[in-house]
């Protein structure tokens, strides 16, 4: 059975937007700003780079670069890192830790922060063309901030007693807390304070850390109360120091009527299940762009084959209609979009007719999101 949640505050996703393919160019990574530009041997059918990402060292010192192409490409069997060197000259170990027809990952040993790598990527080619290449990046990586503190992106409420039975605290609701980028945590971090509105205390637990998020068990938790949650032993990966941080997470009433609990937005490529690694013929494949809202509700919901979702902007013009795609999935629904959404602008849902599972009449959803 999967996991219901319901969301304290809308999440609004905006993946990576699309990138025209000018070099050298700076793009919004997972977790970073990264300047790149990219060079493809030979004269001619030169490999479009999208975006480079960068993610910071994990616990055993290994750095990802991940990098992003603009049309599909094919990899010979021994493709590989050739050389990875920075702006100093020093060289570093490093290799294909993931690559498909769209994107590879670049693992690297020991990255520095605050320098310009040259990596060299041998045998790649786009798709369709005769002849491997050699691709050259060069990534300029930001100097980590000795001062950056944690932020929190989006706080849920994990109310799904059905599927998360934990052996101290059984069938509990949790407050999952999801943060802007990594985090490191110390041996002793913990809830150190909760309290509501009203200025009561409650006794909170930190369950569970990973580098990405948390989640905090509040014992005897309210419904329909907003609490402050402290939180000790955590920082920014990178940051010089500790901090204790303060969450607050408003915790909905519980209803019977069908809501809308969250609104994702994603940019993606349509893409096809062939094994990349072995494909290798003449035939180009154009890859396909594609727009779609998610909306997640706090129940199972029933519809009709004449349902339909619209989105549309401020000014009324329409990305769906009511002869738009939408695939209905249990507690959610999928809509395919006509055209790509502007990051920051809010916009407006209206889903024609649908029902909570249990009920019998049908009604119609409005509200708004930000693809943020």
């Amino acid at each position: 059975m999967r996991k219901k949640k319901w969301s304290v505050l809308v999440a609004v996703v905006l993946l990576a937007g699309m990138m025209a393919a000018m070099l050298p160019a700076t793009v919004q990574a997972k977790e970073t700003w990264v300047s790149y530009s990219a060079k493809t041997s030979g004269s001619g059918n030169k490999i479009q780079v999208r975006n480079v990402s960068y993610e910071s060292a994990d616990q055993y010192g290994v750095s990802e670069i991940d990098v992003k192409f603009g049309q599909r490409v094919s990899w010979k069997r021994s493709a590989d890192v050739r050389s990875i060197k920075d702006n100093t000259g020093k060289s570093y170990e490093g290799y294909l830790h993931d690559r498909d027809s769209d994107d590879c990952e670049v693992a690297i040993e020991d990255l520095k922060t605050g320098r310009t790598y040259t990596i060299v990527i041998d045998g790649i080619k786009k798709r369709g063309t005769n002849g491997y290449r050699k691709l050259t990046l060069k990534v300029k990586i930001p100097a980590a901030k000795k001062n950056a503190k944690v932020q929190v992106s989006k706080v849920v409420l994990d109310d799904d007693h059905d599927d998360d039975y934990d052996f101290d605290y059984g069938y509990q609701a949790k407050i999952d807390i999801k943060f802007v980028s990594k985090v490191s945590w110390k041996r002793s971090a913990k809830v150190t304070s909760v309290k509501d509105q009203s200025g009561k205390s409650y006794k909170g637990y930190l369950i569970e850390k990973d580098d990405d998020e948390c989640e905090v068990y509040i014992k005897d938790m309210k419904y329909g109360k907003t609490y402050t949650i402290k939180i000790s032993g955590v920082k920014a990966r990178g940051a010089s120091s500790y901090e204790t941080i303060s969450v607050k997470a408003k915790v909905p009433k519980r209803t019977n009527a069908l809501q809308v609990k969250e609104v994702e937005y994603e940019e993606d490529y349509d893409d096809d299940d062939y094994d990349y690694d072995d494909y290798d013929d003449d035939d180009d494949y154009d890859m396909r762009e594609t727009y779609k809202v998610e909306i997640k509700f706090n129940k199972d919901v029933y519809f009709k084959s004449s349902s339909y979702v619209i989105i549309e902007d401020e000014n009324g013009k329409k990305y769906s209609t009511s002869s738009s795609y939408v695939k209905w999935d249990d507690d959610e629904c999928e809509v395919r979009l006509s055209s790509r959404l502007t990051r920051g602008k809010r916009y407006k849902y209206e889903i024609v007719k649908v029902r909570a599972a249990g009920e019998r009449a049908y009604t119609t959803l409005k509200g708004t999101f930000i693809a943020r």
